[in-house]
């Protein structure tokens, strides 16, 4: 009990912690993060077996937040060339922008 009362005046006693400046960015400066996905195109086009390749700010969680919302998108079937990109797998860039 006694050395839970010096703890807790030890913690209201010391300096506040400082927080990591790229973190608090004003509300009227949104920050861009970025993760870019490789998935697996289905044969109906959405996307699965989804791996974060690389993200912008890992520390904002960012990649995960991506591989959640990455069984939504759906691609075109169709690539440039003309060939079905069923079956093969595509890079994917997800932007979230944080306010």
């Amino acid at each position: 009990m006694i050395a839970s009362l010096v703890l807790a005046a030890a913690l209201s006693n010391a300096a506040p912690a400082q927080a990591a400046s790229n973190l608090l960015v004003p509300a009227s400066q949104p920050r861009d993060a970025v993760a870019i996905l490789n998935c697996l195109v289905k044969a109906d086009g959405h996307l699965t077996a989804c791996t974060v390749e690389g993200e912008s700010s890992p520390e904002l969680g960012v990649g995960d937040a991506a591989l959640k919302m990455a069984a939504q998108f759906q691609v075109d079937l169709l690539g440039p060339d003309g060939k079905s990109r069923a079956g093969s797998y595509v890079q994917v860039p997800v932007r979230i922008r944080i306010r």
